[in-house]
Parts: C-alpha cells; structure tokens; sequence
C-alpha cells in the first residue's frame, strides 16, 4: 500500500478510519452481538470514495496513456463492487444481525474499499510519475546532442530548443519534492534539481568555448569538449536520479551517501549509542560490546575477533592521510591491538575464552580501542584545521596564473605548479571531509551524507576546472574563454563554501581549537626563531602568513559557533573574544615584517614576539570560552544533610517488604521469526538506558514499545492482550497517541535548545513520527480487514507493510530520544527545570 505522497496518505486515512468503523461492527456481529444499522456509516463510506470514482473516470476517458488505461479499470471496479459489498452486508444485518454470508460481505467489502482506493490512487500517482519522466527521458536524450554543436550558430537552436523542456521537468519536480512523505527521497529530488540548473549555463558556456576554440587552438579545443563531456554526463546522471526517485513508491528510508561508502544499511544510530552505522566510533562501539562477552560461544568469539581486526583495519587506512606523527601513533596502537587480538583469539580456540586471562585482554583490547578511536579523531581534527586553514587560496593562485597576461615571466612553470597544487589541496580537502564523515565524530546522518556527496563533487569537479583554466591559458584576452573559466571558477567555490560550511557543523569546536591553536603556535614559534637569525626571510614570511591564515580561519569558525547559539552570554562572550583576536592579526603581521626587515633589531624582534604572544593568548581564549561551554566542569557537590537523630527501626509485626526491584527487560526474540517484536525489544531496551520517573518521553517510548509487542502476538496469532481486530485497531491508535506525545515533548526541547545544529537534528527525526503514525493506522485497519479472512496472499502483504511500518517506527523513536537527551543539554537550566525531562542514566 503506498505511502509515499501527502496526497494519497490524506485521502487514506479518513477512508481507513471509517473503515475501522466497519471491521468493528463486523466483529460485533460475529461474536453475536447487537450490531446497530450500518447504513449511516456505509453512506459516508460511500460518499467519501465516490468523489474520487467520478476524477477517476474523468481522468480514464481523457488519458492517452495506455499503461493508465490498462491499471485504472481494474481499480475501479474493485471500488465500485466493493461499495457494493458494503450495501448488500447493510442490507443483510439490518433484516438478521447474525447473518454470516451479510458479515463476510461487510468485511470483504470493507477490505475492498482500503485496497482499491490505495490501487486507484496509486494509479493515477504513476501516471502523473510517467508524463515527468517522459518529458526527463527527452531532455536527457536532447542533452546527448551537445557534442554534435560545433558553431554558435548551432549552439542558439540547441539553447532554444533546450530551454523550454528544461524548465518544464524542474518545475515539476521541484512539485513532486513537496509531495513527498519522505525526506530523504524530497532532499534527493531537490539536490539532483538544483546540480540541474547549475549545470546547464555551463554546459552552455563549455560549448561556445569549445565552438569558438575549435579553430584557434586545437589543446584549447579539446579541454573544452572534456568540460562539455563532463557535464553532459553530470546532467544525465542527475536526471537518472531523479527518475529512479519519481519511481519509488515506498515510504522507506535508503541508505545515504555514508552508508552506501561503508556498506552499512540494517543499523541504527540508537542500536550504537548515537553513534552512525559504518564510522569508526560506530566499530569500536560494537566490537567492545562482543568482546566483553569473549567465551559465550564460538560465533559471538568469532564476531568479536573480526571486529577488532575492522577497527584495526579502518583505523589503517585512515593513518595513511594524517601527519607522519599522528600516522605512527595509530600504528603502534594498531599493532598492539592486533597482537592482543591473536593472544585473545587462540585462548578462545583453547576452550578458554571465559577464563580469568581472556577478559583481562577483552579489557585491554576495550581501553586501546578507545585510544585509538581518539587519537585518529585528533589526527584528522588536525587535518581539517590544515586542509581547510584557506579553502579558496590555492583556487586563486590557480585562477591568477592562468589569466596572466602573455608575455608574463616564468607563465608555464608558474601555470603548471599551481595546477599541481591546486588539485593536492583539492583532494586533500575532499579526502578529510570524508574522514571526518566515516570517523564518528559527526552524529547527524544528513550532515555526514552531506560531507561525502560534497567531497565527492570536488573531487571530480576539480580536473574539469584545471580544463576550463587551460581554456583561459591557452588565451587570456578570448573573453568566451575567460568566461567559461570564471563559470567553472564560480561553481567550484560554491561546493567548497558548501563543503567547508559542513565540515565546521561537523568538527567538534573546542578539538578545532585545540588543534588549530598547535598549528598557529608552531608558525609563530618558527617565525620568532627565524626572524631572530634573520637567516631565511622568505621562510619566515611564510610561516607568517600561514599564522595570519589560521588566526583568520578560527574567527571565521568562531563567527559559525555565535551564528549557531542563541545563548546571548555564550554569543557575547566568544564574539568579544573573535573580535579580540581579529584585532591582533594585523599587529603581528606589521610588526613581522619590520623585524624581517631589520635583522639582528632586538627590539623589532622583541616586538613582533611580543605580538605573536598576544594574537596566540587571544586564540586561548577563544579555545578556553568554547571548552567552557561545551564541557562545563560538573556542578559542585551538594553538601551532606545535617545529622539527624536515627529513626526507630520498626517493630517486628512491621518488618517493611524489600524494595521491588526493576522489571527485567525480556529476551530479544528472532528478528526473522517475530521482526515486530524484535523492533518493539531494541526500542524498549534503548529507553531502559533512562530512568523513567520524572521522564514521561522515556516512559511514553517504553509503553510504545509494550503495545507494538502486543501487536506482535496478535499479528502472529499468539495468546496475548489483544484479542480481535477492534482491540488491534485500538492498539494501533494507543501507539499513535502515545507518538504524538513523544513528538511534542522532543519539539518542546528543540524550542528551548540554544544550540541550532542540536535543535536541527532533533527536528528532522521528529519530523518523521506523525507520518509514521498515521501510516501504522492504516495498516493495523488493513490487517484487521485481511487476518483470519479467505486471501492469504492479501493477509502475507498487510503482515509486511506493518512490519515495515513497526521497524520504522520503533527506529525514529530510539533516534529522538538520543536526539533530545542531547539537545537538552544546551537548553538553560531555567528553563530545563520546567520541561519535566530528567535524563538520568541507569546503572545497570
């Protein structure tokens, strides 16, 4: 049953809802109970499809679509004799309420209704689908032409031809993006949109500079058609994706950019502590869990061991893009882990993985992972505070040089090191980006999937600009050429602004700070040592320059972090200290170049040491407000309570029982046997890790959890708490109430987070839970229709759409609950207290 427009799930869910109406009654008169006249609701049932019946037809006869033509008749019929069903069972229970034949009519009509709307509306939804995919099939097959334009002349019909078509699918998509229930695929459909209309004044732009080029300069010429090819493909493949997303007509999540890099799909940030499947952090949080159970048996033993050796191996490859000091310390922590695992490894083969000596290693091995996982997430801190101490300088060299004019002294040698250097900064941006994505350290899905695809676009984006750069190379006063290159120039800086703006949501501040106050330090310490001897002036320059560059770099991620609070004493204080260090920048420069200039001055010397010390002390503050923040020391201890006199113990006859302790949490059941229940079980086990007193979101998430394994049993047809459709029905509902209750607590948070990233973060989980809801309603009225009946094909379908439906939903509210408790932590403590949300962790 699809889902996957707003449409169709508004037109389902009132149908539905009358339609539970009916099953009830059905239920009613089986077990023999008075069943009061069904015609009033029949009517509305009738009444509420009868509208679409009559646009179906309407659409039906005005259509040329023969796929239309062939789907829609069979749909309306199911309505129509559905409908038709529901008035001979009126009729029937109204003349003798305990008619079997009239029961079966009422409850095979009503399953009719639900099945036959959902087959209409589908219809119908994939023949709209159809005329915008036809109309992306044409551009993209107009598209291919491009290389067959070889004059201006040309290029004018291919442009006026082009224009019209294209706006027409963007226009439709950017409609159909609204339409959708799921995010993901509407985010898809308005990312892949927007790289369409990027893309086309380049394509555009490559194509007059390949006509124009084609006869003046035949390598000019051809770096030109490698632009054009490049983006020819790229509009393609953005069109493919969006057809490939038009067509979808589940509701589902699919994996993003960084699951489809690690090859991880069936995990959930809840089942790892918050953690996003596939990173590192995410590795060693599992491989410790499976190591501290080492001699339970020989597959928890083995899964354990292979763990290990996948953080030992990511953690490899990693060490092969950090600095040669970083690079050694992950791999001495690397070796030791492997040597422990093989020692841990054969006491298991020995029989004695449970021994005392086994899970002192276990521990070992829980304590370097740990370790390591640090040391690589400072590796590449380091390595983001140096990729991306000035993201657009080496884009200026490269533009500089190739629009040099002819004549210029040394141009080719200074062209083609700039080139080099453009493309090693290029890939080293988008090779951190990635890291920091795939480390952990980044909790929000979107904002990792976002890092790799941006990183991925710089990556093939690059090569294409030093083409379009040759174009403008080979001649600097052609203005088609040098429009061209600036076009590319412009599209570039704009995915590196996108992909620094991610990698600064994404790094953790107060990290940043500490490293890229090591990196200033170590320049300033140079730049003293070498301004002293007055040995190498322009070494000294540079390590001047670079500290300016980073000075400027963290105000520029300072700037960020305001811009992201709305704590006004958190604002004022870190934006004091930004401007403070701002103000500093210029002084050290100055005074710089005075004691480069004067070698062997002390008290130039002295003066820029002096203003290297200030500009340094002034980025301290800056790390020192930030690590204020975001790591508060813990409150004081309260004092002990005054002594008291000791109470009376009590008297035999009033021996107090013992505290009850918790409830155990039940054993997991199979995910292929009972993957409802197992769903409801992590949701209930990830809530266990909160105490529920004083926490009515963690007590709302464990009474979902309860229902969903009542909802289970039935669906299963195991003795439980509910007993019949209407009680299955209700079940549904409950769970939906209680939804709605963890939704508007979780949004009461994110209100009062000061943290815009966190209060993000939160919002676009909670997003989900309404959408989940009512689909779950639905489909528990759908299996209520189709359990116990005479179409078992029908009853295995609704059994999987709900599963479907449980797991998501078990899943979204496991992930609100690890979204608000750390959103809570940036919400004032004034205004926390008045939340009534203790996060307090269990013990156990």
């Amino acid at each position: 049953m699809p889902f996957h427009t707003k449409t169709i799930q508004s037109i389902l869910d009132p149908v539905s809802q009358q339609v539970s109406q009916l099953v009830i009654m059905y239920e009613d008169a089986r077990e023999g109970r008075t069943v009061p006249d069904i015609s009033g609701p029949v009517a509305a049932v009738g009444a509420a499809v009868q509208n679409l019946v009559l646009i179906a037809r309407q659409t039906l006869e005005a259509s040329k679509d023969p796929q239309l033509k062939t789907d829609m008749p069979q749909s309306l019929t199911t309505v129509e004799g559905s409908s038709d069903l529901l008035n001979r069972a009126a009729k029937g229970l109204k003349e003798d309420s305990s008619s079997k034949e009239a029961s079966k009519f009422l409850l095979d009509g009503a399953r009719g209704i639900l099945q036959g709307v959902s087959d209409l509306l589908l219809t119908f939804d994939q023949g709209e689908v159809r005329k915008i995919v036809k109309n992306c099939n044409g551009v993209e097959e107009y598209v291919k032409n491009a290389e067959e334009v070889q004059t201006v002349e040309e290029l004018s019909i291919f442009t006026k031809n082009l224009a019209p078509s294209l706006t027409a699918i963007t226009k439709k998509v950017e409609e159909r993006q609204e339409e959708l229930t799921n995010t993901t695929h509407a985010n898809i459909l308005r990312a892949e949109n927007e790289q369409l209309k990027k893309a086309v004044p380049l394509l555009l732009s490559s194509m007059k500079a390949f006509a124009v080029m084609k006869k003046k300069n035949e390598s000019a010429a051809f770096a030109a058609q490698e632009n054009r090819n490049y983006i020819v493909e790229a509009m393609n493949e953005s069109i493919e994706e969006i057809v490939r997303v038009l067509r979808i007509t589940s509701s589902r999540d699919e994996a993003g950019a960084l699951a489809s890099s690690t090859g991880t799909t069936e995990q959930t940030t809840a089942q790892l502590g918050g953690l996003l499947p596939g990173t590192l952090a995410a590795k060693v949080y599992q491989a410790k869990e499976l190591v501290a159970k080492t001699g339970k048996d020989h597959e928890v033993n083995k899964a354990g061991i292979d763990a290990v050796r996948s953080v030992i191996s990511e953690a490899r490859k990693i060490a092969g893009t950090v600095s040669p000091e970083k690079r050694a310390a992950i791999e001495q922590i690397c070796d030791e882990l492997d040597a422990l695992a093989l020692e841990l490894e054969q006491l298991q083969a020995d029989g004695k993985g449970d021994s005392e000596a086994a899970c002192r290693i276990a521990a070992l091995i829980s304590e370097k992972m740990d370790l390591l996982d640090a040391e690589v997430r400072q590796a590449i801190v380091r390595n983001v505070a140096k990729d991306f101490k000035e993201p657009f300088g080496p884009l200026n060299a490269l533009s500089e040089a190739a629009l040099a004019p002819l004549g210029t002294a040394a141009r080719q040698e200074t062209y083609d090191k700039r080139v080099k250097n453009f493309e090693h900064h290029a890939n080293k941006m988008a090779e951190t980006a990635t890291a920091l994505a795939k480390s952990g350290g980044v909790t929000d899905r979107e904002l990792a999937d976002k890092l790799i695809s941006t990183a991925g676009k710089i990556k093939s984006l690059a090569p294409q600009l030093v083409n379009a750069s040759k174009i403008a190379f080979e001649d600097p006063d052609n203005e088609v050429a040098k429009e061209h290159f600036l076009k590319m120039k412009e599209l570039y800086q704009t995915q590196v602004q996108e992909l620094t703006s991610h990698v600064d949501s994404g790094v953790d501040a107060v990290e940043f700070l500490a490293a890229s106050k090591q990196l200033l330090k170590d320049d300033l310490e140079a730049a003293k040592s070498l301004t002293k001897t007055g040995t190498d002036a322009q070494a000294a320059f540079g390590h001047i320059a670079s500290a300016a560059r980073m000075a400027n770099r963290v105000c520029t991620v300072t700037k960020g972090e305001v811009e992201n609070s709305e704590d006004i004493q958190f604002k004022e204080k870190l934006g004091g200290a930004t401007e403070t260090v701002q103000a500093a920048i210029a002084p050290m420069v100055t005074s710089a170049r005075g004691s480069i200039t004067k070698p062997g001055d002390a008290a130039s010397h002295q003066a820029f040491c002096q203003n290297a010390d200030n500009l340094y002390s002034a980025v301290n503050e800056i790390h020192n407000v930030l690590d204020d923040h975001y790591n508060p020391p813990p409150p004081p201890t309260p004092p002990p309570p005054p002594e008291e006199a000791p109470e009376r113990p009590p008297l035999p006859e009033e021996q107090l029982p013992p505290p009850r302790p918790p409830s155990p949490i039940e054993e997991a059941p199979e995910e292929k046997d009972n993957p409802i229940g197992f769903a409801a079980h992590k949701l209930e086990a990830d809530a266990r890790k909160w105490k529920e007193e004083d926490n009515p979101m963690v007590a709302a998430a464990r009474k979902m959890a309860k229902l969903m394994k009542q909802m289970a049993k039935f669906c299963r047809g195991e003795e439980g708490e509910v007993h019949s459709k209407k009680e299955l029905i209700n079940t549904a509902k409950l769970i939906a109430k209680e939804s709605e209750a963890v939704a508007r607590m979780a949004r009461k948070v994110a209100d009062a987070c000061t943290d815009k990233r966190m209060k993000r973060s939160v919002l676009q989980v909670v997003d989900k839970l309404p959408t989940i809801s009512t689909q779950l309603k639905i489909l528990a009225t759908v299996k209520a229709t189709s359990q116990g009946g005479d179409d078992p094909a029908a009853d295995r379908e609704a059994s999987e759409m709900l599963t479907d439906n449980a797991q998501n939903l078990m899943k979204a509210v496991s992930e609100v609950l690890f979204a608000t408790e750390a959103a809570t932590i940036r919400v004032s403590p004034e205004v926390r207290d008045t939340l009534g949300l203790q996060w307090v962790k269990r013990s156990h």
